[in-house]
């Protein structure tokens, strides 16, 4: 896993970084398997404290998450939050692929087809095999 983090307009904080790490990275290590990559974006603007993430998973799924409120850390909390909705979302999509169930079971094929043969048919077999052993 890797992280890429970019400040705009404020100053670098490595206890920011490493509070990001940790709550981000749970979250994706959690619902992802193959190795992935992420920049997260810190930005100040006035009063407005946003953070972003930017995710490109190993499998092909790709997903930009944005919050904006006024500390940067409840940001990074609910970007945690939104991040791992969306994560479980896709990894439930991967996993149900299931076949739609059939109309009818095996086994009732299987009782139909035996009730399908009668006596007449058993009388035609076993005389038909007599035939061949007589031979």
């Amino acid at each position: 896993m890797q992280f890429l983090f970019s400040f705009k307009h404020m100053e670098t904080s490595p206890a920011l970084q490493t509070y990001a790490e940790q709550k981000l990275g749970d979250k994706i290590d959690k619902f992802v398997a193959k190795p992935t990559s992420a920049h997260v974006i810190f930005k100040v603007e006035r009063h407005e404290q946003t953070a972003q993430i930017s995710l490109k998973a190993g499998d092909g799924f790709d997903v930009d998450i944005t919050h904006t409120s006024s500390d940067m850390y409840a940001s990074i909390d609910q970007l945690a939050d939104k991040l791992s909705t969306q994560l479980k979302k896709h990894k439930e999509k991967l996993k149900d692929h299931k076949q739609p169930k059939l109309s009818r079971s095996q086994d009732e094929e299987d009782e139909e087809e035996a009730e399908a043969l009668d006596a007449a048919d058993i009388v035609k077999f076993e005389a038909s095999r007599r035939r061949v052993q007589g031979a």
